[in-house]
């Protein structure tokens, strides 16, 4: 049974970057600073790879990009509410600036959505009119690898038998167990 959870868990995220719609599609990433202040966003999950990597695009001179540097932990939140399923996977992140996964990824921003990397100014910056971002040629992309090493599945039942279980990478091997929920 908990193979078919760690399945369950994985099929879902794959469908979700898949490009289809699934509430997977956007996870809340949280991360720390060095000093442990805690960030939270809302992120867009691009991809999953083989080798359970979770992919996502961001502008490389935003502030979590400045705290995966001194701190490359994260948390991500995800929650399926047709399915009562919540995940929670921590893990490290890696930075790809300039690499081939990189411009694999680059290659694939199209129409409107390369405007998400090209402003002039940082995420974040004020500005005086919200309709009026300047943008230039110059690409600010960049690519989170998240490398999940512990993963936690609930999934909510109405008859109050909630399944709760963890799964956590162990030298290559994941190992899992249930938890009271």
């Amino acid at each position: 049974m908990l193979n078919d959870l760690f399945q369950e868990a994985w099929t879902a995220l794959k469908f979700a970057a898949s490009g289809k719609e699934h509430p997977f599609n956007y996870c809340s990433l949280a991360t720390a600073g060095k000093n442990g202040t805690t960030r939270q966003r809302t992120v867009i999950l691009r991809g999953v790879t083989e080798e359970k990597s979770l992919l996502f695009y961001t502008d490389f001179r935003s502030t979590k990009i400045k705290q995966l540097k001194q701190n490359p932990k994260a948390n991500g939140l995800f929650y399926d509410p047709k399915n009562q399923l919540q995940l929670i996977i921590k893990g490290n992140i890696l930075i790809h600036t300039d690499d081939d996964a990189w411009e694999e990824h680059k290659d694939k921003i199209d129409g409107k959505a390369i405007n998400y990397y090209n402003t002039l100014l940082p995420p974040g910056k004020p500005i005086k009119n919200p309709f009026s971002v300047e943008r230039g040629k110059k690409l600010h992309f960049g690519l989170l690898e998240f490398k999940p090493v512990r993963m936690e599945f609930l999934k909510i039942k109405q008859d109050s038998n909630h399944l709760r279980a963890r799964f956590r990478l162990d030298e290559g091997i994941w190992k899992q167990t249930f938890l009271v929920p």
